[in-house]
């Protein structure tokens, strides 16, 4: 348990500080050594069964395994001695056996492991002659998952995300010895919430994901840190996107797939099927241009056309998907402009025990800091972001979208606004948590975020309020403190 009796152990020469009862592989790599392994991951039942993880300790005869053994004070550990090394060896050869060279059409190639450790370790000609055990490929499991049974090491870290994680249970061991793979029981497919997670614990090919196989090689994509926008707990993730236009010639795609980032106080190390196959529309059905009655105009018309709004009163309907800088930029330019302000956000959906909340909306909280609160009005002209549907009947409708809907044409004024992934800024989890979310993709057409728009307001109605994302964030946290009381 956190806080425990501290002890101290050596490794590799090195005195090492860790918590009692802490797993000598955990110990290791929190201490920057890393021991290779295949069935091991933190966040599952460690299962001992790869022994790849090997270490010598002091006093003992053999080699014990590092992912099912507790540390004790006082431990001499060797990670890397000749023995050890000749052992994983001897480990990669006996997988090597059965796998398939098929490297170059893998999706995994690139982020595999075995193929890591065979440069690590082997870089040996194959010697076993016999024929390779044929097992089934390419096998639907439900969902975005197929499985290659012969890519498989049965590490079974699917067997046990699946019992420990979920709960579901829809994978099991059949067979023995070399006949052995990884398989559905009799009537089940794999369709709960958590799915994708499958394909990131995989070490090897052997789980590839529909949604992304054969659509790029790994090594092609950039890798931005950002956070899940599909729900209050904003949950860690990466964004990989490739906009080379060499090696991404027949396709406007830019985001690729979503993998989950780790942060142990709010995902931990996954993420929901929802909040990894919802990107499509960064990409996809996107408001490109300043629109009025359905038809394309330029911002220089769009400023002319608020300036005609003057003198009637205005509600501004603002985003809990906006980020707390824009947020408190719009609140304090609405008050400068005697305007009245009001939140609109996702309707709540189903939550679970695991990840998902019932919030469907990554900045509820940082509305409610702020004292912005769920209001309809009547006035003469609504100002509307990201939520169409929400959007009064008045005579005059001004919204603020990422992408197309329906009857467009009844608006007076759209402006393109920038997504998540093409802006910076900071949403406030359920928990009170601020989060950081990065810019990984410069805005389509002429799309703008949140603040500059703010901006592009404040100029065109004669406001001196120029849009600075530091300064809101430090206005923001000045908020946050009385809040939170700290």
């Amino acid at each position: 348990m956190p806080g425990g009796k501290r002890i101290k152990i050596i490794i590799d020469g090195r005195e090492v500080e860790t918590e009692a009862g802490t797993l000598l592989i955990k110990a290791a790599e929190d201490a920057g050594i890393y021991i290779p392994r295949f069935c091991y991951h933190e966040g599952l039942r460690p299962d001992g069964n790869c022994r790849m993880c090997l270490v010598e300790i002091e006093g003992l005869r053999k080699p014990v395994p590092s992912c099912m053994t507790p540390v004790k004070e006082g431990m001499i550990v060797r990670t890397n001695t000749p023995a050890l090394q000749e052992h994983r060896k001897k480990v990669l050869e006996f997988i090597l056996t059965s796998h398939p060279m098929d490297c170059p059409i893998c999706d995994q190639a690139g982020e595999c492991v075995l193929q890591d450790y065979y440069f690590d370790y082997d870089l040996e000609d194959r010697r076993y002659l016999e024929d390779r055990e044929r097992k089934p490929k390419r096998v639907y499991w439900g969902k975005n998952l197929i499985y290659d049974a012969e890519r498989c090491i049965l590490c079974r870290r699917c067997v046990r995300f699946l019992d420990n994680v979920t709960g579901t249970r829809e994978l099991g061991v059949f067979e023995r010895g070399i006949h052995s793979y990884i398989g559905l029981f009799d009537g089940k497919k794999i369709e709960n919430d958590y799915s994708g997670n499958l394909v990131d614990i995989c070490p090897v090919g052997a789980i590839t994901d529909l949604d992304f196989r054969f659509k790029m090689r790994v090594w092609f994509l950039d890798r931005t840190p950002s956070i899940c926008p599909f729900c209050a707990r904003g949950c860690n993730i990466e964004i990989h996107t490739n906009t080379d236009r060499l090696r991404n010639r027949f396709s406007s795609q830019r985001v690729f797939r979503i993998k989950p980032r780790k942060n142990q106080d709010v995902n931990g190390w996954w993420i929901c099927d929802e909040g990894r196959y919802s990107y499509k529309f960064i990409d996809e059905g996107r408001i490109l241009h300043p629109m009025s009655n359905g038809r394309k105009i330029t911002w220089e018309a769009a400023g002319k056309k608020l300036r005609e709004i003057i003198g009637n009163e205005i509600r501004v309907y603002l985003s809990a998907w906006m980020s707390n800088e824009e947020l408190i930029y719009w609140k304090r330019l609405a008050d400068l402009l005697q305007w009245k302000v009001s939140l609109v956000k996702r309707p709540d959906g189903d939550e679970d025990k695991l990840l998902r909340v019932k919030d469907k909306n990554p900045n509820t909280t940082g509305a409610k800091i702020l004292g912005i609160k769920e209001e309809r009005g009547n006035e003469e002209v609504s100002v509307v972001f990201h939520f169409p549907e929400f959007a009064p009947e008045q005579r005059i409708k001004i919204g603020i979208f990422t992408n197309e809907f329906p009857d467009m044409e009844g608006w007076e004024l759209i402006l393109p606004a920038a997504v998540f992934a093409e802006k910076e800024g900071h949403w406030t989890n359920f928990q009170g948590k601020i989060q950081k979310f990065q810019k990984a993709l410069e805005p389509l057409g002429e799309a703008m975020d949140e603040g500059r728009i703010g901006e592009f307001f404040a100029g065109a109605f004669g406001i001196e309020l120029p849009w600075d994302r530091q300064e809101m964030e430090r206005e923001f946290l000045k908020e946050y403190k009385k809040w939170s009381g700290s």
